[in-house]
């Protein structure tokens, strides 16, 4: 309930905290999204130091207790060529990048016209491809879990959540 958001100076440590105890003890593969390049490349080389070579990035040949982190466009492209999932750690929602021309273009119409890009545009994006970034591990019966603390401090968080039905909550991690 108390995920911090994406951008308060600790949220880095969060997350490596956070998917330290997800991914511990875990016999399957793990996947760990994150769309920040600078953040996944830091997160990534620190689960390394700590797991080893279980730990990589952007990679279709995982050990079988392996940790790929990736992006989620790698993700929804590469996630045929991968074992079925045991858990799925979604460190930020996979909103699309402003840093994206054709994103920037949109939002500018949609600025230009007075509508809301976010509500209008973002947000809907985001709902229409959770399901499809959710469905390998679905079909695995695994763990997802989301990290970013938007989701619950936001009013469009509500949205995402029905967007994931069928989901039920774990108020606090238990070894699997």
């Amino acid at each position: 309930l108390r995920q911090p958001l994406p951008n308060t100076s600790f949220y880095s440590d969060h997350l490596l905290d956070q998917s330290r105890r997800l991914i511990l003890g875990r016999s399957d593969l793990s996947i760990l999204l994150l769309d920040d390049v600078q953040l996944r490349r830091k997160l990534t080389s620190e689960l390394a130091a700590e797991f080893g070579l279980r730990v990589v990035h952007e990679s279709t040949t995982p050990d079988s207790n392996g940790v790929v982190c990736c992006s989620s466009s790698w993700w929804m492209n590469h996630h045929d060529q991968l074992p079925l999932p045991g858990q799925l750690i979604i460190a930020l929602l996979p909103f699309p990048s402003l840093e994206l021309p054709v994103i920037a273009a949109r939002v500018n119409a949609f600025k230009k016209q007075g509508r809301d890009w976010f509500r209008d545009l973002l947000l809907p994006d985001l709902i229409s491809t959770l399901p499809i970034i959710v469905d390998p591990v679905r079909r695995s019966h695994g763990r997802l879990a989301i990290l970013d603390g938007r989701l619950r401090s936001r009013s469009w968080g509500g949205s995402v959540f029905k967007a994931l039905q069928p989901w039920t909550p774990l108020d606090r991690l238990l070894p699997s």
